[in-house]
This record gives C-alpha cells, structure tokens and sequence, in this order.
C-alpha cells in the first residue's frame, strides 16, 4: 500500500499554511484518497504529482493568494552583494546553463557547484581541503556528468573581500519555494554594512565577543570590519550547507585554516536551544522570520545571552514594533532595555513584501528612556532629546520631538473617543478562486464587487467586477447583514493612506476593500468618515503606525473628536457636498474644521 499522507504534511510539501489546506479541502481544490476515523489521508503520489503540477504552472487553481510563495526554479538574488560585483555575471550563466539544459539541481550538483567556487577563491587550497570535503559531504556527480557539462564547471569566480559570493551562489541556486517556507530571507548586502557600520561606528570592540546566532552563509561576518580579530567571532545556523559555508567564508577572511578553531568558532545547532550561561558582547544577524522560527524568540535569546551593557543589533521585519503578536516581546525589550538605533528600511529583501527594520537594541537590565535614540527614516535622521512614555502595544520611533508634541496634543484634547469596542468590522470577500467567482460581464443574477483600488477618499467608483453572492462557496466571508448593513464605510486594505468611502446600497467587496461599520453614540457615520479622511488623522496614523496594511488595532487608537451637533451638521454638509461633486473648496474646508476639532492649525500637519 502506497503511504498516506495527513493534511499537515501535504501542506509541508506544498508549502502553504494549514488554513489554506483546510479550505483547499472544502472547495473541493484537493481529494484525499480515504479518511481514517474523521482525518482526511492523502495518496503520497497524488501529492507529488500535485506539486509538480503547481511548480510547472499546469495546475492554475491553486495559485491562491496564500499560496503566491510557491514560485519555483532558481532566481539571481541581485542585492546580495554590489551591483558591480564581476560575480554576479557569473551566478547567472549558472542559472542560465542549468535553465537551458533542463538540469534538476540536486544536492550532489549543489554542493559540488558550491565546492568548485569555493576552490576557485581559496588562497590556500592544500590547507582549506578539509572545508571542500566537508562541503561535498559524500556527494559526488559522475565524470560523464562533468565531461558533458564542462561549461558549466570553467565559469570563473573573482574573489572580493566582504563579499559573499558562495551565498550568492547557494542561495540563487536554492529554490525560491524553500527559502521562504523556512523564513530564510538573505540580507542584501547593502543592509549588512548598514548594520555593521552603525553598531561598530565608535570602534570600541577590543576583545569584546560577537555572534552571529543565524549566520547563514557569513555575509555579517564577511562585513565585520577591521580590527575585529578571528578569535572575537563566531557565527552558528542550523543549516548543514550554509555552516560549510560560512566555515569557508570565515577561512577566507581571516585566512585561517586550524580545523579546530574554525569548527568551535562556526557552529551548527539550534540557537534557541542553547544554553544562556554562554555570553557574548555583540549579538548581530537576521534571524527566520518563518512562522516555525518567530523572530521573537531568537530577540529574547539574544538579549538572555548578552552580557551586561551588550549589544543586539537585528535586521526585522517592521511589524515587531507594532503588530498586536509581538506586544510580549515588546514588553520583554521595555523592561531590560534601551534601544540605540533604529532605521526603517522599507522593502529591501529580494521578492519579498514585507517592511524591515535594522533594531540596535543595549540590554542594561533596567526599563526603557528613549532619550538619546537615533532613528533613521529614508533621508530623515534626527536623535530623540526627551524621555518619551512607551507602551508595549504599539512603538512608533517615527516621529520627532516636534511631532511628538502634537500628537500628545491630539490625544490629549478634551471630549474624544476611539473606534476600540464602538465598531463593527468585516473582512472584504475572499473567494478563494477569483477566476472562477468573478465575471466581468453583467448578468441578471450577479451584481457588482469592489476592490481597493475602487475607492477613494468619500466615495467609492464600480467598475466591470461582477459576482453571484454565494456565501459558503467562498474561502472567507464577513457575516451577510455587515456587507448588506444600511449604511457602512468601506476602506482599502493595502494602503499607506486612509481612504474610506461611504456606501448605503449594500454593495459587496472583496478582501482589498474591508468594511468599518461606526457605532459611536451620537456621531453621525459621515462625521466619522470625515475624520478619518483628514490630515489630521493621517498624521497620526502614519507617525503611529506607518503600516502598509490598514490594521484594525490600528484604527481602534485613533483619537476621534467628539463633536457637538452643530459642528456635525456643517461637517456633514462638506461631506455631502464632497461626493456629489468632488469639491476641492469644500476639502479645504472639512480638513481645517477637522483640525481645528483637535486644536491643531492645519499647518502642522
């Protein structure tokens, strides 16, 4: 009997969440092949075929918006070292040799790709045999295989200091798949130097020990600048290939060759389960951001395995500071430690859409002052000169003093109230197949489907989306009466803007276009819509947050005047004037009386 699969390992093998496989399961996207008791089993080659055919583009449907992570084949990560690097020609014709002759990249091929660049940038090639050795593992391709493909093994390698060339090599050979199941985003080069340009800027490292506990293939340590002497360093993963790597790098660097101290300096195991007695004086790298691996728990090893006043300096994904998840491991740094610097990278990582920061962190063992932090915003870069109050549910170092005044100021005026436990919130449709649910013809029995880009700031415009509303057919729908509620606001989702539009015709919406529903005794739905329209709202929202997805905790923090019914009624008024002819005059207008709400002159903003 062929073996079975259950449906947490068919979502392994096809890289996608346990969610999205139940609801594969219950639109009928998969079959399993029996059940035993109430668990669906899946035939081991059924989903082997299945992969092959999402990897090939045969099979369409399951080209989810969870499962967009599955792009297979091999991809030239370009930031991972300088744009002028003579190497970077050379991965490709790699790439483009392999591609052309239809090779399947095994580990054999891998590692012994991997070895002949290796050998290519070793000084010493006797003395470093040991690190080839290791590297190969065993692994050998036969010599018709090499003879049939010599092009392939006379591509050159130049070798640059700093410069990690073999991780360019593994990772670009590594399928795309892979590294982002397991969270291994590699650090553009340019974020390395940034990290360890700022983090040694004072040259005050005699002595002091550094780690990298996820070193990947070295490129941190690549970039440790000089001065910085072997014996300071160590670096550890948990990948057997990236450790050889790394082990190669290190060699290569300090031009060290002693099998012993390379392997007690560049080790492979699991950091989170190692013990905290060790201590180091740096802790630097970028850790998984994979949901096996969260990045929390390697910020709180981190700082559990710093000596007192030592230094943590990580490259992570932007949410840390602020999505409700992470507020334990805010708590945890507040309470033991000052951060140094923080820079917002934006989207940095090759493929991937996801904010970043680089987060300096001085574990002192007493509670948090933000006096003396340097923050670095794109071209802004200011240092905070007051000690300002910090709480765990959401950090925003955005902001200069000047700016921190006025927001304080708007949430210190009088009579106000927030979205928090007065609203009704509804996820746009997710129809799991908009190809299959989507028409853009119309029918007597469909009607019109927005998306995000559909709205603007009052009001909203229908395009040529059509569904038939089919509730438990789809992936992930709100309650029926919210998208048919009397009145609602409907706001983009994706969007580092505020832009909500009013509706009372009980129009449907997709997942880019959720619902808010305002259920605040005595304001008016269009007074509230007005107020989250406004400049003033927007300041606040993008020096509190500055997310690029428009959260729901988010916007339950917003500060929203009271206003007494006169007020309202002439803030209506603007609103009403605004949607049915789109008056510039009467923005102006509505924006000043909003500010004014707050006490702000709309300069400030």
């Amino acid at each position: 009997m062929r073996k079975q699969l259950t449906l947490s390992q068919l979502c392994s093998e096809l890289s996608i969440s346990m969610a999205t496989g139940r609801n594969w399961l219950r639109l009928g996207k998969i079959s399993p092949s029996g059940f035993d008791k109430k668990t669906p089993l899946f035939d081991s080659v059924y989903v082997s075929n299945l992969k092959k055919d999402i990897e090939s583009g045969r099979n369409t449907s399951l080209k989810s918006r969870r499962n967009k992570k599955y792009k297979s084949g091999f991809d030239l990560y370009y930031s991972y070292v300088s744009k002028s690097s003579p190497n970077i020609s050379s991965v490709l014709s790699v790439l483009n040799y392999i591609k052309e002759k239809e090779l399947t990249v095994d580990e054999a091929l891998l590692r012994t790709l991997l070895s002949d660049c290796a050998l290519q940038l070793m000084k010493d090639k006797t003395q470093g045999a040991f690190l080839l050795d290791d590297l190969l593992n065993g692994k050998t391709l036969t010599e018709k295989f090499r003879k049939a493909h010599q092009e392939l093994f006379s591509i050159s390698y130049t070798y640059i200091p700093t410069e990690d060339t073999l991780g360019l090599l593994y990772i670009s050979l590594s399928n795309l798949t892979k590294r982002k199941a397991s969270g291994s985003y590699f650090t553009p080069t340019e974020v390395v130097g940034k990290l360890c340009d700022n983090l040694f800027s004072n040259g005050s490292f005699e002595g002091k020990e550094i780690l990298d506990p996820c070193c990947g293939t070295g490129n941190f340590i690549l970039q440790l600048p000089e001065g910085i002497k072997n014996e300071q360093v160590y670096g550890n993963d948990i990948d057997e290939i990236s450790v050889s790597l790394s082990r190669i790098n290190y060699a290569l660097k300090y031009d060290v060759y002693d099998k012993k101290k390379i392997y007690s300096h560049i080790t492979q195991s699991d950091f989170l389960k190692m013990s905290d007695k060790r201590k180091f004086d740096y802790i630097i790298g970028n850790p998984p951001w994979g949901s096996e691996d969260p990045y929390d728990a390697f910020v709180e090893k981190g700082i559990k395995s710093l000596r007192k006043n030592g230094h943590l300096s990580f490259v992570l994904p932007e949410s840390i500071l602020s999505v409700k998840a992470h507020k334990s491991i805010r708590e945890f740094l507040l309470g033991r430690c000052n951060f140094e610097y923080v820079e917002y990278l934006g989207e940095v990582f090759h493929g991937v859409q996801c904010p970043s920061i680089i987060l300096h962190a001085k574990y002192t063992g007493k509670p948090f002052s933000s006096k003396g932090l340097v923050i670095k915003d794109g071209s802004r870069e200011f240092t905070i000169g007051t000690s300002r109050t910090a709480d765990a549910s959401s950090l925003s170092f955005r902001i200069t003093d000047d700016e921190y005044e006025v927001i304080r100021k708007m949430e210190s005026i009088e009579n106000k109230t927030t979205l928090k436990g007065h609203a009704v919130f509804g996820l746009g449709i997710v129809t799991g197949d908009n190809k299959k649910f989507i028409s853009d013809v119309k029918t007597a029995d469909n009607e019109p489907v927005l998306k995000g880009t559909d709205i603007s700031k009052f009001k909203y415009e229908v395009s040529n989306n059509f569904m038939h509303f089919e509730p438990d057919k789809f992936q992930q729908v709100a309650k029926t009466e919210v998208y048919r509620a009397k009145e609602k606001l409907l706001y983009r989702f994706i969007s580092k803007e505020l832009v909500f539009a009013y509706d009372d015709t009980g129009i449907l919406s997709l997942n880019s276009c959720n619902i808010l529903i305002p259920q605040i005794p005595g304001l008016s739905m269009k007074y509230v819509m007005a107020v989250l329209n406004s400049s003033a709202a927007q300041f606040y929202y993008s020096k509190m947050f500055g997310s690029v997805k428009v959260l729901r905790s988010h916007l339950e923090q917003i500060p929203i005047p009271v206003a007494d019914a006169k007020n309202q009624r002439a803030i209506v008024k603007l609103v009403d004037e605004i949607i049915e002819s789109g008056s510039a005059l009467a923005r102006q207008k509505l924006d000043k009386k909003i500010a004014g709400l707050y006490g702000l002159p709309l300069q400030n903003l």
